[in-house]
């Protein structure tokens, strides 16, 4: 490891794709294994020396290091993810810096970028690029990481249990905050019940190291999970930093801290978000944000594409949230929809949730059963997974097995003055579906 963070300090650009600019950095060979345990990676190794002009090539293939014995350009490691992963955490313990890591089942981008646009008004902030959150990724933004930033946000994207614990293992988070706990990647986990264990996973790193844990009073299940966090620091109901909903379906809200209150208008769409702000406001706050630099940054913030994005098209609205959708995050989507005081024409357009496993055909038409027909002039379901549901109850449903199916059948309509509301799973690819009325 000492050769390896040697080489990374003169080197500190990290990549694990050939497309990059690799110009001095390093590259490692990851990815699928084969009978000899070699990563797929590191065919892609030799381009990277060669094409891609990449200082080092981090490689496990002893084939490819007898070919070049001469080229001390490939390092050979026994395994080059771990080899990332344990560089990457090597890195982490030299750092200065707070680190906060943001877990949960719902809404950790937006809370992430929230938590950006807030700290970074105050303080130089790194944040995770993208969805780096997984077993690979968060060992690059760490390695992204250096101490010139005054403090750096670290997205968990976990679909097992014990994966939550080892990326917060190598973070090794000063603060941590989850969003909520609710029914993603369910067919992996099993149950809600591992869901909640897997999210813990976060406070009891937090736990165990004597770190502090953000959480929101107004979610009691997140209160009883992180009582064993001997530092928590509250908000939300009850709490000196708290908030009242002003308006929706945008959501206006009042925060309050320990002596004043400031009105804060948001362009993120629904109720259910409130915690988010909160949470960011919470953090802001502990970190020396001011109220009114708290109320600009989230009136700045525009939600990332494809999550509650609000797009203005030349004769119709379109709200975007197909970023991503379970169950839950269906749920309060189609419930502010529906307990909005909105007169707009609407058009719902919803595509299947995938990786529900067992549970696919229970949560889709739970999901169907909870639409109000009367409030839309036109329902579109588009998937295999609704065919496992009772359809044909709603009359105004139309039901489309593929996304270019529904192509045809919305060329063929006229839609003018409409606002559609758009909601699926990343692999539905929602957004091209509706580009015809951008």
């Amino acid at each position: 490891m000492n050769h390896l963070y040697s080489v990374f300090k003169k080197y500190p650009q990290v990549f694990i794709d050939t497309r990059k600019d690799l110009s001095d950095a390093m590259f490692f060979a990851v990815g699928q294994k084969d009978d000899k345990g070699v990563h797929r990676g590191n065919q892609f190794a030799e381009a990277a020396i060669n094409s891609g002009k990449a200082a080092f090539a981090v490689i496990n293939d002893p084939q490819l290091k007898n070919k070049y014995s001469n080229d001390n350009r490939y390092i050979l490691v026994e395994d080059g993810e771990k080899s990332l992963q344990q560089l990457a955490a090597f890195h982490r313990t030299q750092l200065k810096l707070p680190f906060l890591a943001i877990a949960g089942s719902n809404g950790k981008t937006t809370v992430k970028e929230l938590l950006q646009a807030v700290l970074s008004s105050k303080l130089k902030t790194f944040s995770t690029q993208g969805n780096l959150n997984n077993h690979l990724g968060v060992p690059l933004s760490l390695l992204s990481v250096d101490d010139s930033f005054d403090i750096a946000l670290i997205e968990i994207g976990a679909n097992h249990l014990e994966e939550t614990r080892f990326l917060a293992e190598i973070i090794q988070p000063d603060f941590g905050l989850i969003t909520n706990c609710g029914k993603d990647h369910l067919g992996e986990y099993g149950s809600v019940a591992n869901i909640i264990k897997a999210n813990k996973e976060l406070y009891d790193v937090l736990s165990e190291t004597n770190k502090t844990a953000f959480v929101s009073c107004n979610d009691e299940l997140l209160v009883e999970m992180s009582s064993h966090v001997q530092n928590r620091l509250f908000y939300g109901q009850g709490k000196n930093i708290r908030a009242e909903i002003l308006d929706t379906p945008f959501l206006e809200i009042k925060l309050f801290d320990d002596q004043n209150s400031i009105d804060i208008q948001s362009n993120l769409f629904g109720r259910f978000w409130l915690d988010a702000l909160l949470g960011a406001a919470a953090v802001g706050l502990n970190r020396g944000v001011e109220l009114k630099e708290i109320k600009e940054a989230i009136e700045n913030y525009q939600p990332a594409a494809l999550r509650s994005q609000l797009v203005k098209g030349q004769d119709n609205k379109i709200l975007l949230d197909c970023y991503n959708a379970n169950p839950s995050s269906m749920e309060v989507f189609l419930k502010e929809i529906q307990q909005s005081s909105m007169q707009d024409s609407k058009i719902l357009v919803l595509g299947e949730m995938l990786e529900l496993g067992k549970f696919s055909q229970y949560e889709h038409q739970k999901l169907i059963n909870s639409i109000n027909p009367e409030l839309y002039d036109d329902i579109i379901v588009i998937g295999d997974e609704f065919l496992k549901t009772e359809l044909h109850e709603i009359k105004n449903l139309r039901h489309f097995l593929s996304r270019e199916e529904t192509e045809v059948y919305l060329h063929r309509q006229n839609y003018k003055d409409k606002y559609f509301f758009v909601k699926g799973s990343r692999g539905n690819r929602l957004e091209l579906l509706m580009q015809m009325y951008l």
